[in-house]
């Protein structure tokens, strides 16, 4: 009797142990999750608020419209639009992983010009990269028929979370591509964009649509 009252206490004894080592792991999982979280969250809004005057700019000194993703009815609410605004308080900055500005005007071919922002895996590792997209024009595939080429080239790449140093030199690149941009369509020369992306920064893909 004593030697199997004795084993169901070893056995409660090392499921105690377990029971409390599994009760760590979780609270330390969860606490590395909210901080990532919180961490995703402050730099979206960084990078949306840049995305959005980004977009005023264009939109109210030179009447270019751009799309954003994600919508800015999702994550503002204005006071009067599209300058007096504030981040709603409903929105799950966190869960964004892709930020878009597209160019939708229809002149010299512009359409699907994109300034894109987006979150992704490299050998397990979560890297932010700020790409550049548009296309080079069309090319016939023998059985799809004529496809338009797009081409996207890497503009900013670093691990996360974004260290203050890198953010100076996102900012850096990002005035200088919004610069061409707009200068482009100033001058309404699409080329002024286009070489400034394929003389300062790399081709990382190329893709039919």
């Amino acid at each position: 009797m004593s030697s199997k009252d004795g084993s169901k206490e070893e056995a409660g004894d090392w499921f105690d142990e377990l029971d409390e080592e599994l009760d760590e792991k979780t609270s330390e999982v969860f606490r590395d999750l909210g901080e990532k979280d919180a961490r995703m969250a402050e730099l979206n809004q960084q990078f949306i608020k840049d995305f959005w005057r980004i977009w005023i700019k264009f939109e109210n000194k030179l009447n270019v419209h751009f799309s954003i993703r994600p919508d800015y009815s999702s994550f503002a609410h204005f006071d009067e639009f599209p300058e007096e605004w504030e981040f709603r308080n409903d929105f799950d900055f966190s869960s964004v992983n892709k930020i878009e500005l597209m160019d939708k005007t229809q002149e010299n071919d512009r359409t699907g010009d994109k300034l894109m922002l987006e979150y992704y895996k490299e050998d397990d590792t979560l890297k932010v990269g700020l790409f550049f997209e548009f296309s080079e024009g069309e090319r016939y595939y023998k059985y799809s028929g004529w496809k338009r080429i797009y081409v996207r080239y890497s503009l900013f790449d670093a691990e996360f979370p974004v260290e203050e140093d890198e953010m100076d030199a996102f900012h850096d690149t990002l005035k200088e591509v919004v610069k061409n941009w707009y200068t482009s369509h100033l001058e309404r020369d699409r080329d002024v964009i286009i070489d400034h992306i394929k003389s300062e920064y790399e081709k990382v893909e190329e893709y039919p649509e």
